[in-house]
């Protein structure tokens, strides 16, 4: 790949049209840049170690409680580890809403909703926090406008955790309830997946400190 060709993709890149967006990261992979030095690339902002940490372990396998973006994820995924997907999966309209309606949200993540009536919430970094060294992260409800977002933690992984820790305190007490019996009771098994979910974001967490002075 020539550097006039990347160029090219890079003046033709667009956040609104995902194929552009993976032929760039495809391309910048091709010279030889890892996976930070291509999002800085295609975006123009250093993302946080937090990201790759959980590209690594493996957005589908981890099993956390969150659906995971077509952007920025699947660009931080090399070629030799199948990525980047070309297959866009169901956040992609709320990503385009929400680029639509504010260019500095960048959507990470949707987290389900904890009760029935509730709706889903959006965790996104914003670009200009990030040029700034921040990892905060701003939330919305799924269907609200981008100007709704709110500032909801330091970081995406602090979020995961307070978010995960919930869940597992909301099994817990609904399991020790005394109506907790029968058909759609909270069994043991429940919990014990809430709690491994937990400690995998505690291990993130762990792995991402490690590399701050890297």
């Amino acid at each position: 790949m020539t550097a006039r060709a990347i160029d090219r993709l890079r003046a033709e890149a667009s956040r609104d049209d995902y194929a552009s967006m993976t032929q760039l990261a495809q391309a910048l992979y091709e010279t030889g840049l890892v996976p930070q030095q291509v999002l800085r690339e295609c975006y123009g902002v250093r993302f946080p170690k937090e990201i790759f940490v959980v590209v690594e372990g493996g957005l589908w396998r981890l099993r956390l409680r969150a659906r995971f973006t077509n952007q920025p994820w699947q660009l931080a995924i090399p070629p030799a580890r199948g990525g980047p997907a070309t297959t866009l999966n169901s956040m992609i309209d709320t990503e385009l809403r929400l680029l639509a309606e504010d260019p500095d949200l960048m959507p990470l993540f949707r987290v389900p909703a904890v009760a029935i009536g509730k709706e889903d919430q959006v965790v996104c970094y914003r670009l200009s926090e990030l040029r700034a060294g921040r990892s905060t992260v701003f939330g919305l409800f799924q269907s609200s406008h981008a100007g709704s977002a709110l500032d909801c933690g330091e970081s995406l992984l602090k979020f995961l955790y307070s978010e995960h820790a919930r869940a597992v305190r909301r099994l817990e007490g609904e399991q020790r309830a005394p109506s907790s019996w029968g058909a759609g009771s909270v069994d043991d098994e429940e919990v014990e997946q809430a709690n491994e979910s937990l400690e995998r974001v505690r291990e993130l967490q762990r792995q991402a400190a490690d590399r701050q002075g890297d």
